[in-house]
């Protein structure tokens, strides 16, 4: 299953261009993964070989980790892949569907907002706390936190919008109910 939706030729350019960036924001996935395998690999095998070691491996290595899980959690709000308990929901009405949906996606929208303000905090105190072996300010990893939630509150406030206009609620993919 790929990660983004295909290409829609016919598409807006704002479609096209979300597009884009979650293919790139996949492509990113990937090379903190490649990152992460080589230095730790590599530092592995330096030591088992040579005595020594990468240096940086460990930072560098947790840094890409971070940046990927939060990646990924963009790309699977996306794609509508969170885990989700619709137990209840399903037994509603189309009305009472498309309320709790609301509700839901508002009480999501606080919880961003508290993640992106104390990631943001975390973020400024971070710019003047190096790390001890890259020197690289701590703030490398709060952002990360900052970004996702920014990426996931503009895509929960576009899935509002999209549903308070009249637009179908969204199912997770492979669910064999059919929408409104």
């Amino acid at each position: 299953m790929r990660a983004f939706p295909p290409g829609r030729p016919g598409g807006s350019p704002l479609a096209r261009a979300a597009d884009w960036c979650f293919a790139l924001q996949t492509w990113l996935m990937a090379a903190c993964l490649a990152v992460m395998v080589v230095l730790l690999f590599g530092n592995v095998a330096l030591r088992y070989l040579f005595n020594s070691g990468i240096n940086v491996s460990d930072e560098i290595s947790r840094l890409a980790f971070v940046w990927m899980i939060f990646l990924g959690s963009v790309i699977a709000l996306r794609s509508h892949q969170h885990i989700g308990v619709t137990m209840l929901v399903e037994r509603l009405g189309p009305g009472a569907r498309r309320a709790a949906h609301v509700f839901s996606q508002l009480l999501i929208l606080w919880v961003l907002w508290l993640m992106a303000d104390g990631s943001w905090t975390q973020t400024v105190i971070g710019l003047d706390t190096a790390l001890p072996v890259t020197g690289m300010p701590l703030a490398a990893f709060n952002a990360a936190t900052l970004y996702a939630a920014v990426a996931m509150g503009l895509l929960t406030l576009a899935d509002l919008a999209r549903v308070l206009a009249g637009g179908p609620l969204p199912l997770p993919p492979g669910h064999a109910g059919g929408q409104e």
